[in-house]
């Protein structure tokens, strides 16, 4: 009884972040009415038309979420294309501008732009293809006039396949065998597979967006669910702490780290104990921050993100580097002592 209520809790604390921040609930926009019917064509001052593509593409997710776009029109041509407000990790949305994504269409006719080819975006791959949906869209609609709405649709990625194996390996497999070469296979699974390689892991940014969006029907979609059963179903069955025990890429790192020889670190327990209190305090004045609207990026610049080498900042790898050396003299430190998502699930 006491999970399923600490369960409830956690639900209510996520989806009352995603009311705030996002103004969505699973993708009920409350005081809101249905989008059906409204016209997406407007013009602008300069007698630009402007097509807005949040209700034609309600159905296509980036990583996080639809990713609406306007396109701008004058004299038949294209004059630019703009990213709408949404949900995606602001350091890898980025990336579409800088690749030149933003002016692919530029100075096009709606038919020459409809037969462009325009590739997917490294790095940001889920953000690139919802937004190259997002623009066919909008022309399509300048084309025909009243285009259907669009659907993301389901593809098969031979990576994202990879990653949800390797995540049921590292949930699975501890249920029954879990000596000492078994536990080091999984955990170099688990940095390899699902934090260098596919990027994948509970954080707030995940959470939030997927309590504001609801689950997608995609293959990206289907591994978030996977892993967050691993963070707050799993505890229901008796399993608790076992997303960051068996699962978390970050929490693995460190306990490689830590198997490097060296002079480990004693701490006393009364400093333990203080560091738990720093740990627990910083988690709700984080928590307060994120309610007041104050500060609220820090949930897109967690430290997991520095295992997407090609788009975390530079302050969030040098934190992550110095947290891996760390734990090579003191064991997960970041985890123990830190970690705003371990604070939620340890208190699930």
């Amino acid at each position: 009884m006491k999970r399923i209520i600490s369960l409830a809790v956690v639900f209510m604390l996520l989806a009352s972040l995603a009311l705030v921040l996002h103004g969505s609930l699973f993708g009920y926009r409350p005081g809101m009415a249905s989008a059906d019917g409204v016209k997406v064509e407007t013009v602008s001052a300069d007698g630009s038309l402007v097509v807005n593509t949040t209700d034609l593409c309600r159905d296509v997710a980036g990583y996080g979420g639809p990713v609406p776009v306007e396109i701008y029109l004058s004299d038949g041509r294209i004059d630019s294309v703009r990213a709408l407000p949404n949900s995606e990790t602001p350091s890898f949305f980025a990336r579409l501008e800088q690749a030149g994504l933003y002016h692919a269409w530029d100075g096009l006719t709606p038919d020459d732009a409809a037969r462009l080819q325009v590739d997917a975006v490294t790095g940001a791959t889920y953000s690139s293809r919802a937004f190259i949906t997002n623009v066919r869209a909008g022309i399509d609609e300048v084309i025909a006039g009243n285009a259907a709405p669009a659907h993301s649709g389901f593809s098969f990625s031979w990576k994202l396949a990879a990653v949800a194996l390797a995540l049921i390996l590292c949930a699975v497999v501890p249920l029954f065998a879990h000596g000492g070469g078994v536990r080091l296979s999984l955990q170099v699974l688990s940095v390899a597979v699902l934090g260098f390689w596919g990027g994948t892991f509970i954080d707030y940014a995940m959470m939030v967006n997927f309590f504001a969006n609801g689950p997608m029907f995609t293959l990206a979609g289907i591994v978030t669910v996977m892993i967050l059963v691993v963070g707050f179903l799993f505890p229901l069955a008796g399993k608790g702490g076992w997303y960051c025990a068996w699962v978390c890429p970050f929490g693995a790192l460190q306990e490689l780290a830590w198997r490097i020889p060296g002079v480990k670190v004693r701490i006393s327990p009364l400093f333990l104990r203080r560091l738990d209190t720093f740990r627990r305090v910083l988690w709700v004045v984080l928590l307060l921050l994120l309610f007041a609207g104050i500060a609220t990026s820090w949930i897109d610049y967690e430290i997991f993100t520095a295992f997407i080498v090609g788009s975390a900042s530079w302050l969030i790898l040098t934190v992550g580097t110095v947290f891996v050396v760390m734990s090579v003299f003191i064991h997960r430190p970041f985890c123990r002592f830190v970690c705003p998502t371990g604070s939620l699930l340890k208190y699930f």
